[in-house]
C-alpha cells in the first residue's frame, strides 16, 4: 500500500513539473507562463543565427537591452527557485547582428 502511494505522489509530481509548449500567444500575454515553455521554445526554434528582427517577431520586445560586454536581449522568464531570484533568458548577438548563443540564468 506504501509504495503505491508513494508511485501515485512521484507520478503527479512529475506530471505537475512538465514543461508547457512554447505558444508565441501564451508568451506575449502571458509571461509568468514563460518559465514553463522556455525549453519547448529553444527545442522548437533555432535561435542561433536568427537577427534582431526575427527574434522580436517571435518574443516580442525584450524586456531589457544590453550593449556591454557585448550585444544581449534579455526575457524576463518568472520567479526563480523559492522565489528569490528573477529567470532569465539571454540572447547573445555576434557583431553581424545574429545569435550566438543563448542562456537561461538566474539573477
Amino acid at each position: 500500500m506504501k509504495k503505491m502511494l508513494l508511485s501515485i505522489l512521484l507520478l503527479l509530481f512529475l506530471c505537475g513539473c512538465s514543461s508547457n509548449h512554447f505558444d508565441q500567444k501564451t508568451w506575449f500575454n502571458e509571461p509568468e507562463k514563460r518559465n514553463s515553455m522556455v525549453h519547448s521554445l529553444l527545442k522548437q526554434f533555432e535561435l542561433i543565427g536568427m537577427t534582431e528582427m526575427e527574434i522580436i517577431d517571435l518574443l516580442g520586445e525584450p524586456a531589457q537591452k544590453v550593449d556591454e560586454p557585448s550585444r544581449q536581449y534579455v526575457y524576463y522568464l518568472g520567479r526563480a527557485g523559492l522565489g528569490v531570484d528573477d529567470r532569465l533568458l539571454r540572447l547573445h548577438f555576434n557583431k553581424e547582428g545574429g545569435i550566438e548563443s543563448h542562456e537561461v540564468t538566474n539573477d
